[in-house]
């Protein structure tokens, strides 16, 4: 800023550079600190360099996918999760906090990028239970759509796209089958959605199956196949 008379903006000039380059504010927060960078060439400036941070930290940190159910607790917490407006009283309040403090615009970048670090070495170790390879199965269908499954570190789950539903009454029950052996039912019952679109787990111990079967069967399921499998995986 030029001199103790400047009125500060309300974005306090590269307060808001690193929340925007990590999308850390809310829309209208986005939308008003866009027409900022349009007068503003000190937050251009520094939103091109700190962009090119945020865009490098996610390339070097190794993937590795997070087991299925870990996925699918954080999504629905997520969903759960309610999520207020922020007023404008509010917002006027948390801004003040930002200004009081006696930290330099790269200084704020780089404990930003080091924010972001954090997050990424969070997010290896919490991947780091599905290191697995994973191995994908391509199954045979009756009738229209497609099936797969996938088996990462001795778990299975079985998806299917564009898959008729079962018949009215019915479930869809997944088996496991080994050879020689009649096939074992398991707790895995699914249905489709209205495109045909489904993915369900598959539980109990992969060790010696060969085979992942599906079949159509009364509603909650029975202990022996009543009708023919209209899925079949090949696993060896």
């Amino acid at each position: 800023m030029t001199g103790p008379d400047h009125t500060p903006d309300i974005h306090d000039c590269g307060g808001d550079v690193a929340a925007y380059a990590l999308g850390a504010l809310d829309r209208a927060e986005a939308e008003g600190f866009r027409e900022h960078l349009e007068t503003c060439i000190v937050c251009r400036d520094e939103l091109a360099a700190f962009q090119r941070v945020v865009d490098i930290i996610p390339m070097a940190a190794a993937q590795h996918p997070a087991p299925r159910p870990l996925r699918r607790r954080v999504l629905d917490a997520v969903e759960r999760e309610p999520r207020p407006q922020l007023s404008g009283e509010r917002r006027a309040r948390r801004r003040p906090l930002l200004a009081g403090l006696s930290v330099s615009r790269p200084a704020f970048a780089l404990g930003a990028a080091m924010a972001v670090v954090v997050l990424a070495v969070g997010g290896i170790v919490l991947g780091s239970s599905g290191t697995a390879k994973t191995r994908v199965y391509a199954a045979q269908v009756t009738g229209p759509g497609s099936a797969e499954v996938r088996v990462t570190g001795g778990q299975a789950e079985l998806i299917v796209h564009h898959f008729s539903p079962p018949p009215a009454g019915q479930i869809y029950e997944v088996w496991l089958g080994r050879p020689n052996r009649p096939p074992a039912p398991t707790s895995a019952l699914f249905s489709v959605t209205a495109k045909g679109d489904g993915d369900v787990d598959v539980p109990g111990n992969l060790r010696g199956v060969n085979q992942v079967v599906v079949t159509p069967e009364p509603a909650g399921g029975t202990r022996v196949p009543t009708h023919p499998a209209v899925i079949r995986a090949q696993l060896s």
